[in-house]
């Protein structure tokens, strides 16, 4: 990964439209000193913001499907989900090499979230000076670190680092147009994107192969001495360059989903991948862009609600940015004063305009910072390469880039209000071994507990995944379902992962529009009515959560809900948890 992120700076060249590498710059040690040193405090800064808390939810439909596939599992056929598969395969080989726990779930998503703010550092540097690049560095690793809600594991992030990969790749490609191995490479990259997200692979891919059209079919020189290659042979140069850049694409995606279809069914893979992400999810899962609770909070400006609710608002920054950068673009296309001097530049820099374009489209469903993450970053590093480049601006072109900073500055203050409780709180707890949630302590637990290894849990939580553990054995299936199911928010997944226990059904992770429906209810009811889980886990704590979609309307499907009345009686409670066994 290293050498991918140590792409030097061209010195600028107007009357060169293709630089070539440097081979004796490439071969100097010096180009992996930044990146590594950069890489090493990123991890840094994330061990010691570390969140030692856990959710519910996103970070352990990870880490569940990891242990199913260390254990034999195959996605979408013995859980559903609607991620690519490789983040389930990737963490079940470290989960093989350092033992199942969350610490280890949380140390690879420290390295991917290292990497991205790295790789956004090389891409800005091959575009705009240092200075600017280590600018976007530290506001891409501040966000990824303290943002509200973390979600550690999420898929998204490693779509990301190789999506973003991809286009320092991809820019070497166009820098000489030659080096089919750099295009093949960007390829490669997409297709390790692809099935991590396939929808991430979607969009990285389009904008590769829309920059591959623009410079061959589309492209006229500007000079007249040098006139346009006839159309029929630019076509075929187009043809040659995406089959090549598609094998890449192709090379490693589909091999496995089709391993996937074989071992999981068309129906299956259809419905998950493609059926509930396209056409159930917009439905229970959309937000609106301007949320009303949000506006409540600046009502509190200075309080913690007041900052959280201006964090929320960092999902308007994509727009000011690509505003900004299109007037940018406008407002020099027919100067003599450009952005680049170089061609190569300007088509990274619209490749990575493109792709912060999409990225945000990408996220209009559920608008939140978590899903507009991908397009922040990518607006982040357009950002700080525009503003490396200020002097060539206008008035007005250089006010939208003034007024885009600030509004990302506002924004991200209330990030050091994150950071700086949570490295005073785990500095405390490092050099306090006898304080009751050490370092000490907690890396330590009873191996009951060592799933939790250095995580703090809620003693309610503790309790009911002691009792799990009392009234099961470790092959024993359970079920993990909320208060009611004919309307749903989320269930309680940790409790799956933490206790050791898999789930009855493959329906474990509680969607709406999913397992609200009969069908899937009824599938439900009859794993339980052929193995009756010994425990059923009731988790009521997101009852009451209402979004502005579908989700907040009752199905009418209580099915499942009446079979668990029917032949479980309650045993214990842990605040909003419930330990049911059978009648």
């Amino acid at each position: 990964m290293t050498s991918l992120l140590s792409i030097e700076m061209v010195k600028p060249d107007s009357t060169q439209e293709m630089v070539k590498p440097d081979s004796s710059q490439q071969t100097s040690p010096q180009r992996f000193l930044i990146p590594g040193a950069l890489f090493l405090l990123a991890l840094l800064v994330q061990f010691l913001a570390i969140r030692r808390t856990t959710g519910a939810y996103d970070e352990f439909l990870s880490l569940y499907g990891a242990d199913r596939v260390l254990h034999g599992g195959v996605p979408y056929r013995d859980f559903w989900t609607m991620y690519g598969p490789a983040q389930f395969y990737a963490i079940a080989a470290l989960f093989k090499l350092f033992g199942v726990n969350a610490l280890v779930g949380r140390l690879s998503d420290a390295l991917i979230r290292a990497g991205l703010a790295c790789v956004s550092y090389s891409l800005v540097a091959t575009l705009a000076p240092r200075r600017w690049a280590a600018v976007a560095f530290a506001v891409v690793l501040v966000w990824l670190t303290c943002i509200h809600y973390p979600a550690y594991n999420f898929p998204a992030y490693a779509a990301l680092l190789f999506s973003l990969l991809s286009c320092l790749v991809f820019a070497r490609f166009l820098r000489d147009t030659s080096d089919l191995r750099a295009l093949f490479s960007s390829g490669l990259l997409v297709s390790i994107t692809t099935i991590i997200r396939h929808d991430s692979g979607f969009y990285i891919c389009a904008s590769q192969l829309l920059m591959l059209a623009w410079i061959t079919v589309l492209y006229r020189p500007a000079i007249a001495a040098a006139p346009p290659a006839p159309p029929r042979e630019s076509l075929a140069r187009f043809i040659r360059l995406a089959l090549l850049y598609l094998a890449g694409v192709l090379v490693i995606a589909l091999p496995v989903f089709l391993a996937l279809l074989v071992k999981a069914g068309a129906h299956n893979l259809f419905y998950d991948l493609l059926y509930v992400p396209g056409v159930v999810y917009p439905r229970v899962r959309n937000l609106p862009f301007i949320d009303p609770e949000a506006l409540k909070l600046l009502h509190h400006f200075f309080g913690w609600e007041g900052r959280l609710g201006l964090e929320s608002f960092i999902v308007f920054f994509p727009i000011l940015a690509i505003l900004s950068a299109l007037l940018c673009l406008v407002s020099t296309r027919r100067s003599h004063k450009r952005i680049f001097d170089t061609v190569w530049q300007r088509r990274t820099f619209a490749l990575l305009f493109l792709l912060g374009a999409l990225f945000f489209l990408k996220g209009l469903i559920r608008v939140s910072p978590l899903q507009m993450m991908q397009s922040i970053v990518v607006s982040v590093i357009v950002l700080a390469v525009l503003l490396g480049h200020l002097s060539r601006f206008g008035t007005r072109s250089r006010l939208a880039l003034y007024v885009s900073t600030l509004y990302l500055v506002l924004c991200s203050y209330p990030l050091a209000f994150h950071l700086l409780p949570y490295t005073r709180n785990n500095l405390n707890d490092l050099l306090h071994p006898e304080a009751p949630n050490s370092i000490s302590r907690t890396c330590n637990p009873p191996a009951n507990l060592s799933r939790a290894r250095c995580l703090i849990l809620d003693p309610e939580e503790l309790a009911a995944i002691e009792d799990i553990q009392r009234r099961t054995a470790p092959d024993d299936k359970i079920y993990v379902g909320a208060g009611r199911h004919d309307r749903l928010f989320w269930n309680d997944v940790r409790l799956y992962f933490l206790s050791g226990r898999s789930s009855i059904t493959p329906w474990y992770d509680l969607h709406p529009g999913v397992q609200t429906t009969l069908p899937i209810q009824n599938e439900i009811v009859d794993a339980m009515r052929r193995t009756p889980p010994k425990v059923v886990v009731l988790n009521s704590t997101w009852d009451d959560n209402v979004e502005p979609n579908e989700s907040r309307f009752s199905s009418g499907v209580t099915a499942l809900d009446d079979y668990i009345r029917t032949h479980y009686t309650p045993r214990a409670t842990y605040g909003a948890i419930t330990i049911l066994t059978p009648r």
